[in-house]
């Protein structure tokens, strides 16, 4: 885990203010206000404590230096700064409980800051660094993994539901479920068991939407946007094979009877380890030209397609130029 020493931890070993502003240079980054990343391993001999502490098996230590997965690391490292070091009465909670429980966080909008979230039962406030909102909780909804404190599982998707985009929100309880971290049914009744006063409709719709045979984020975003852009039809993980039964793929999504097929593009799909890309790409193109051949249209989305209308524009105008002459 990322390791976030606190100026106190940091005066105990020893260290004045002066070498902490030096290694501000080296081997720290300050995370906030008296809180400070451990970032890589030094030769500075007057280093020695965090050069061993960055040597561990335990410590991860800083890597990415762009886009999402940068922003998705520095929530990381902010919230395990917050580990220990809470407002009184508070538990981690929403986006920052997800990281807790070990689940992905779907993306990020935007120029939108990185912040923390707890919840706490009579104090709601925004800093630079947090995000508190005014929710009761009972005992029974807080749990502590390695260290932190924060709010249970089921707790936390309920919450996501609440508080987040349609997209975002279905994405998480879809990966839940697909880890067999819950089932939908455990959702569902932990939700009607503790219903909330405002938002309830968005989250019976998240819990309408959720599947767990999707298999990606991408995968739960696009049948989001499949409901959003009211193109019906399409199912996860479709099975297609010829008129002879014999397997031809199996699919992101398909709507058999527009005979239309969405596959997701991901990052690394080709370059998995262990596989020639070229190979990959290769049965790709096979497997594509399979599929066209049986009549199906085949739709190939990037992440960036997912946020955007021109795909789904073009998929519900294929589905709809369908509908007349497979009825």
């Amino acid at each position: 885990m990322f390791v976030c020493l606190s100026t106190a931890e940091l005066t105990a070993a020893g260290w004045s203010s002066h070498q902490i502003d030096n290694a501000l240079a080296c081997c720290l980054r300050r995370v906030r206000s008296g809180r400070y990343l451990v970032k890589r391993q030094c030769q500075t001999p007057i280093h020695e404590h965090i050069a061993l502490i960055a040597g561990s098996d335990r410590t991860h230590l800083p890597v990415e230096t762009a886009g999402m997965r940068k922003r998705d690391e520095d929530l990381r490292i902010l919230v395990r700064s917050y580990v220990g070091d809470l407002p009184p009465g508070a538990t981690l909670s929403h986006r920052s409980a997800l990281i807790v429980h070990g689940l992905p966080i779907p993306y990020f909008d935007r120029d939108e800051s990185i912040v923390a979230e707890v919840v706490h039962p009579t104090h709601g406030v925004r800093r630079n660094t947090l995000l508190m909102r005014r929710r009761d909780y009972g005992s029974a909804e807080v749990c502590e993994i390695d260290g932190a404190r924060a709010t249970t599982l089921l707790r936390t998707l309920a919450d996501i539901a609440r508080d987040y985009p349609l997209a975002f929100a279905v994405a998480v309880i879809d990966a839940a479920i697909h880890t067999s971290l819950v089932t939908l049914p455990l959702v569902r009744e932990y939700c009607e068991a503790h219903p909330v006063r405002t938002r309830q409709r968005r989250v019976d719709r998240v819990l309408g939407l959720a599947d767990g045979r999707r298999e990606s984020i991408a995968e739960s975003i696009c049948a989001v946007r499949f409901v959003e852009f009211s193109i019906p039809g399409f199912e996860p993980q479709v099975t297609i094979r010829d008129e002879n039964g014999n397997f031809v793929a199996r699919t992101d999504f398909a709507n058999r009877r527009a005979k239309t097929v969405a596959e997701f593009d991901g990052a690394g799909k080709y370059h998995l380890p262990g596989r020639d890309p070229r190979r990959e790409l290769e049965l790709e193109r096979q497997r594509e030209y399979k599929l066209r051949n049986l009549g199906y249209s085949v739709f190939r989305l990037r992440w960036q397609d997912l946020f955007s209308a021109d795909v789904f524009l073009r998929i519900r105008a294929r589905v709809a130029s369908t509908a007349g002459t497979t009825g």
